[in-house]
């Protein structure tokens, strides 16, 4: 079996700094412990975050989104990891560099990098083929070294290059954050892409779940939500993974409901354990009613209220846990985010 998980954090992030996912990794813990894998499967995530010793950041910002790779070590990892995101270059160059270098040598395959925008690999007795980008602004970089907004014509290109495998999957960064159903043009494209001829689509990003749809045969899941990542929001705690059996004459895609629990971690729950509003029932019916764009980006904006006002009250919440001078910086960026717009 092939699953394919969506947005893993593996360090602390902006409002976590000092206690989040990456201090627990540093204290021994595996943040795929309550999986249940086999050997014979194979498992694909969006890294999220970078895995390196250097930094061109300073202060707080040199802890957020940044863990070295010996607390990584201690991980038993996914067997690939897609780098096509907007944190990837948040330290820089060199850092991303260096991260490509630590996954490979923590035994992952990579896959979105400008030079390896794809990986193939054999599962099941068939030629298997993912390839990653990302469709999300960058900006920590203007010249970003992984596969970034591509033309469509840049797209077909790289396809033909795996054309000839049996199973070829579009795992893609897009659309927009913490709204539970993409914009019609994104749909679009999504069909575009399987009228290429890729067999699966798999988007994240949003950080939340989004329906699925059946085009000509082909599933296309516009986000299946975070896999490893605090954000302490209801709505970004549930997701999925992706299943894929190339085990039968026609390929069986299913998938199984993910729940990131008090310690940030995934675990499989059933579907009585998720709320109606995150199962696919209903968020596939959000899917069949299209919504012109100046009402879904009023949803988008609105939705991003929502988050803000949860961040600060979870930010609140936990104050005492930060450092000071953290405090300050958090406070300062909020100040400077309103001034700016």
């Amino acid at each position: 079996m092939i699953y394919l998980a969506g947005d893993i954090n593996l360090t602390d992030g902006f409002f976590d700094t000092g206690f989040g996912v990456g201090t627990s990794l540093t204290k021994g813990n595996d943040p795929y412990m309550h999986l249940n894998r086999s050997d014979n499967d194979v498992w694909i995530g969006n890294f999220e975050g970078v895995c390196a010793n250097f930094s061109d950041k300073e202060g707080i910002y040199k802890r957020q989104f940044l863990i070295a790779p010996q607390y990584l070590a201690r991980v038993k990892h996914f067997d690939y990891y897609g780098v096509a995101n907007n944190h990837v270059m948040q330290h820089g160059k060199e850092a991303y560099r260096e991260m490509l270098q630590n996954l490979v040598g923590l035994g992952c395959g990579i896959f979105g990098d400008n030079i390896q925008r794809s990986v193939t690999f054999e599962h099941q007795s068939k030629k298997v083929s993912v390839l990653a980008f990302s469709e999300r602004p960058e900006n920590f970089s203007k010249e970003p070294l992984y596969w970034y907004c591509p033309e469509y014509l840049e797209i077909q290109k790289e396809y033909q290059k795996i054309s000839d495998s049996d199973f070829k999957i579009a795992y893609i960064h897009w659309g927009n954050e913490f709204i539970d159903r993409p914009y019609e043009e994104q749909k679009r494209f999504a069909r575009w892409l399987v009228d290429l001829g890729f067999d699966l689509i798999v988007g994240m990003h949003p950080h939340l779940l989004q329906g699925f749809e059946c085009y000509k045969d082909k599933y296309i899941f516009y986000s299946i939500g975070n896999f490893v990542f605090n954000m302490a929001w209801e709505p970004l705690r549930y997701s999925c993974v992706v299943n894929v059996d190339l085990g039968k004459s026609e390929p069986l895609i299913s998938y199984r409901y993910i729940h990131i629990g008090e310690d940030f971690f995934p675990k499989q729950v059933e579907i009585c354990q998720v709320p109606e509003k995150y199962r696919f029932e209903y968020l596939n019916s959000l899917l069949r009613d299209g919504v012109a764009n100046e009402i879904y980006y009023n949803m988008v904006f609105q939705r991003m209220k929502k988050y803000r006002r949860n961040n600060w009250k979870n930010f609140i919440g936990n104050i005492g846990r930060f450092k000071s001078q953290d405090i300050q910086a958090i406070v300062r960026d909020f100040v400077y985010r309103r001034i700016k717009k």
